[in-house]
């Protein structure tokens, strides 16, 4: 993902910004032509000009989503790539090794996730923008399906503090929707660290009746191909269906992210 956005980090220890995901092709392909729908609908430029590209891997002890443990407390393997253009426009996919489901009928090994969304810089400091991300996960047990796509508007404030809404209309096939509030300010601490600190709120109360808060601190140092960071992570609450007493409690995750 790319820097337009909150820390990828932030959201989900994933580098360097926070959003997108998908879930299955053909919930991903919906999300897709919706995302592009409302772009052009806005009035903002197709993606024109040479792309920047870039890929990545990561490795982390704990995948951590929105303050919960998708990877059952366990190691995970991601791996991403962006594309990014002088216009603003930004695509890309990202995806994960999980362990969601404790090995029942609702077993998920893998989560996929694409995006696509757009920036702009409303004056020096401020940058305002949106996507859309679609949620998968292949092969999932079970049949109940988690696909689902979410739609973001993202600021940033020179690259010190971000903030992200972002809006679930169909959570897993339910007909109910979700959204979620999260801020994250970073700041630089000499020549080798930073030093991040991020909130959220995740509201499924249509689909559960409650919601919950997750917060984060994370350090995290910067070599030429290697990021390494350190973040502790911890939610209020668990809640059925999105996590459980074990997945949504305190943890300390260590990630190392190489650049391709």
């Amino acid at each position: 993902m790319v820097e337009h956005q909150l820390p990828k980090l932030s959201m989900r220890v994933r580098f360097p910004s926070p959003a997108p995901g998908i879930r299955r092709w053909a919930t991903t392909r919906k999300g897709f032509v919706a995302a592009l729908a409302f772009c052009v609908l806005s009035g903002l430029a197709v993606p024109s000009g040479a792309a920047e590209l870039s890929g990545y891997l990561i490795l982390t002890t704990d995948y951590v989503f929105r303050g919960v443990s998708q990877s059952d407390e366990h190691g995970a393997v991601q791996l991403g790539a962006d594309a990014n253009f002088q216009s603003g426009w930004y695509f890309g996919a990202w995806g994960s090794t999980v362990d969601i489901g404790a090995g029942t009928p609702r077993q998920r090994d893998l989560e996929v996730n694409y995006y696509l969304g757009y920036t702009r810089d409303v004056s020096r400091k401020w940058t305002i923008g949106g996507n859309a991300v679609a949620y998968a996960y292949p092969g999932a047990a079970g049949l109940i399906d988690y696909d689902y796509t979410e739609y973001s508007l993202t600021s940033n404030f020179d690259d010190r503090l971000w903030i992200e809404y972002s809006y679930s209309p169909d959570l897993y096939h339910t007909s109910e929707s979700a959204q979620n509030l999260s801020l994250y300010t970073e700041w630089q601490a000499g020549d080798l660290f930073k030093f991040g600190v991020g909130a959220g709120y995740y509201d499924v109360s249509n689909l559960i009746g409650d919601g919950y808060a997750n917060w984060q601190i994370g350090v995290t140092r910067s070599f030429k191909y290697l990021t390494l960071d350190l973040r502790y992570h911890d939610a209020s609450r668990w809640l059925p269906i999105i996590s459980s007493p074990d997945h949504a409690g305190a943890r300390i995750v260590l990630s190392a992210k190489f650049q391709i």
